[in-house]
């Protein structure tokens, strides 16, 4: 049987010394001076071009056109380095590398969406990163994959610059060597030394206000191990603001008899801290220390609720996972939800949902089912879960978001309108399921018109309308 691997990320916290966070701050900024070199000098190459087309210069005079590729922009950034970047002794090579390389994927991703062959929303040129975007370096220095850990597997490696014009660096290499993390990292370090997950890359990134570090590790996909005592082989998942979810089959220990999990809602929890952070930043003057101690006090007030809310979610998705054979979700489309919400003047509508997390949610049942050798099926977003009745199946034309009870007028059943829904998102699971041999779509979703053959279809184009897509915002279900 051929072996199949495949690529996972690990985050581990690290806390640096003061000496070890300005290095990495340098290293963030190394990165950050090459990639804006890298955009900048494929932007000038083009619009050289541009111009010598609109002169009339023939299309065999043209200036030559720049390879956007890492393997070509590495070699020229190497030329030019002592000149844009007189200070590159200082720090690692590394870090160079890691701008040029993250330029490279974004002009890739922008070249592939003008051309109509990549998924998703359209991507435009990169922009240029200021010294407050996202501060993050990766290194790719693998030759020996345990060298990243330490003995007693509470530090991680850093890569210095061999050799540093900065006699201070020098003098502290020993010191400066190896970062602490808050977590140990046995684990980690045990299936390295194994062969079973070998490291591709660590990227170290200031997110949340802390430092933290990112293994992209390959692993070896091993056989799914069989669930023991399943609650069921399929649960329908009903999402919403009131309750997180609510289940069609009712878990002991997440959620009540009706089915219902409850909503945390962790950001409302920090509200009013947030909001008196936010007035001491709006009375302390720009470029002052204490304004800059304010903002890291901010970055650690939202890295900690996105934290909770993680490892909730983590709890729910592992219980689900570990439960039931099949997960049936509904295919939210947030963005929408949250534009309406805001259209419609619903007050702190919009911010639940988005403190709910559910994309968060769906990838993590995604990966966890697939881990476990089960699967997640997603219905349509069209399908009316919400305003069908569960036992006769007749639907209601409107439902106002305030009726909370969902009253059939055919047949009069009366029971939670989530848990109406979670009912009938189980229900047409099942359909999808039985239907899946037999059909074209399958379980996949269907387009508008129940067209599944989305891969014979005329490619999306750079900006231009899919289609089946129409110029009216189309209607969300209620929540």
């Amino acid at each position: 049987m051929e072996q199949s691997y495949r690529t996972r990320a690990v985050l581990v916290p690290l806390d640096p010394t003061r000496a070890q966070a300005q290095l990495l701050r340098s290293y963030c900024g190394a990165s950050r001076k090459a990639y804006n070199w890298t955009v900048a000098t494929v932007k000038s190459n083009m619009d050289t071009r541009s111009d010598q087309r609109r002169s009339g210069v023939a299309e065999a005079d043209l200036t030559k056109s720049l390879s956007w590729t890492r393997y070509s922009m590495t070699p020229l950034w190497n030329s030019v380095k002592d000149e844009v970047a007189p200070w590159h002794r200082d720090v690692t090579t590394h870090a160079f590398r890691s701008g040029v390389t993250n330029a490279s994927i974004a002009l890739k991703n922008f070249n592939e969406t003008k051309k109509g062959g990549r998924q998703g929303a359209p991507v435009g040129f990169p922009k240029f990163k200021g010294r407050y975007s996202k501060q993050s370096v990766t290194f790719t220095e693998t030759r020996t994959q345990a060298g990243w850990f330490s003995d007693d597997s509470r530090h991680v490696r850093l890569v210095l610059p061999l050799h540093a014009a900065d006699p201070h660096i020098a003098r502290r290499r020993d010191q400066l060597q190896w970062i602490h993390t808050t977590e140990s990292l046995r684990r980690l370090k045990s299936k390295v030394s194994s062969g079973d997950w070998s490291v591709q890359a660590l990227t170290i990134s200031f997110t949340g206000g802390r430092w933290q570090a990112s293994f992209s590790m390959r692993q070896l996909v091993a056989p799914a191990p069989k669930a023991v005592q399943l609650l069921g082989p399929v649960v329908g998942v009903d999402l919403g603001v009131t309750h997180l979810a609510t289940l069609s089959v009712p878990v002991t220990g997440l959620t009540d008899a009706n089915g219902h999990v409850t909503n945390p809602r962790h950001l409302d929890a920090e509200l009013e801290r947030l909001a008196k952070l936010n007035r001491q930043l709006s009375r302390c003057v720009k470029g002052s220390k204490n304004r800059a101690k304010i903002i890291r006090r901010r970055q650690r007030l939202y890295g900690r609720i996105t934290r909770s809310r993680n490892l909730y979610l983590h709890r729910l998705t592992t219980t689900l996972t570990g439960s039931f054979e099949t997960v049936v979700l509904e295919d939210l489309r947030v963005a929408s939800m949250v534009k309406k919400s805001r259209d419609i003047t619903t007050h702190g509508l919009s911010r639940s949902i988005l403190d709910a997390g559910f994309f968060e949610l769906r990838r993590q049942l995604t990966y966890k089912t697939d881990d476990r050798g089960h699967r997640v099926v997603v219905i349509g977003q069209f399908y009316p879960s919400t305003k069908m009745c569960s036992h006769c199946g007749v639907t209601k034309a409107k439902l106002a978001l305030s009726d909370r009870i969902f009253e059939c007028s055919n047949c009069g059943v009366n029971l939670n309108r989530d848990l109406n829904a979670a009912r009938n998102i189980h229900r047409e699971g099942l359909r999808l399921l039985g239907n899946e041999a037999s059909t074209v779509a399958g379980h996949q979703l269907e387009t508008q018109n129940a067209d599944s053959r989305d891969h014979e279809t005329e490619p999306l184009r750079w900006r231009r309308r899919h289609r089946y897509q129409s110029r009216t915002t189309q209607p969300q279900r209620e929540l």
